[in-house]
């Protein structure tokens, strides 16, 4: 057993796909992992239309995720219902610039 702290956030291999015209899709979102741990700060960087909040709506669970997992305070979220997810979305949020 690991006597490391558990992270605030985890997400592991995110993937964001919406659909398009003519069965295609749109790869909003692909294989995005990264550890977010209590008292840091994550700043998102890219250019316009590049899927920042894109992602950043998919962690929330605003999107359902097309794949991956994300893991908040310990707890996988990824499967949670709106529902369910009411008390971890009181906890968390995005701050746009």
């Amino acid at each position: 057993m690991s006597n490391e702290p558990t992270p605030l956030l985890e997400v592991k291999n995110l993937t964001k796909h919406f659909p398009a015209a003519h069965g295609q899709k749109v790869h909003a979102v692909n294989g995005v992992s990264f550890k977010l741990e209590r008292g840091e700060t994550l700043g998102i960087v890219g250019e316009s239309g590049c899927g920042k909040s894109s992602m950043g709506r998919t962690i929330l669970k605003v999107h359902e995720p097309t794949s991956g997992q994300i893991i908040f305070d310990g707890v996988d979220i990824t499967g949670l219902s709106n529902r369910k997810m009411f008390p971890y979305r009181k906890k968390m949020q995005m701050i746009f610039q």
